[in-house]
């Protein structure tokens, strides 16, 4: 990878200007503690299948681990790219707040809200260890980001995002084919969406 600039500004969308995020993280655990809170009063359609519970729980799990990335990252590269860091910090903002309505409709669903077994991907067809989960780093990656500084910090965490978001974009798509929930579905639509347009983003930073 060519190395990245500090002063590469693509424009991003506006889930990604610096003083939005700031402004919308002091409000994140808020919102998603509220959308659990509110999930028992919800009148949405609760008719659901495997599928739908499955993905919520693991990729709840998936959700969190790149919260984990996103804040080594932060930590590890304070001189590094602004852009990346802002990418960073709209995925802490938006992955907490998906994890809260992630909580809202297993509680909807009265399933689990995490996975709670060893092995992840069942409801794909073909149960497997967690550490095998697409996308999903392994603690040796993880350790090799938090002992990276900026530039080289920049890199590996493009590489692992990319990889990561890569993975949830194939799980939510087996969703939208095989789920059942309207909502569920809708919301593994977003993140096809989302996290397609946000490895685009981080591709075109590697580029440079």
């Amino acid at each position: 990878m060519n190395e990245v600039h500090a002063d590469d500004s693509p424009t991003l969308p506006w889930r990604h200007s610096a003083l939005n995020v700031l402004l919308a993280l002091i409000l994140a655990a808020g919102l998603g503690a509220l959308a659990g809170y509110f999930a028992g009063n919800s009148s949405s359609e609760t008719a659901h299948n495997n599928v739908d519970t499955g993905f919520l729980q693991d990729m709840r799990i998936h959700h969190e681990q790149a919260v984990v990335m996103a804040t080594i990252y932060l930590g590890a590269a304070p001189n590094g790219n602004s852009t990346l860091r802002t990418i960073a910090r709209g995925i802490l903002l938006e992955q907490q707040m998906e994890t809260g309505r992630m909580v809202q409709l297993l509680r909807m669903f009265k399933a689990a809200e995490t996975n709670e077994s060893d092995q992840v991907m069942g409801w794909m067809g073909t149960p497997i260890p967690l550490s095998r989960m697409p996308g999903y780093a392994t603690d040796a990656e993880l350790e090799k980001l938090y002992q990276s500084r900026d530039a080289q910090a920049d890199e590996l965490f493009i590489t692992l995002m990319i990889a990561h978001h890569k993975g949830g974009v194939h799980m939510a798509e087996y969703t939208v084919e095989n789920g059942k929930n309207k909502e569920v579905i809708a919301f593994a639509e977003l993140i096809v969406e989302s996290q397609t347009s946000e490895v685009g983003e981080l591709t075109r930073l590697q580029a440079r």
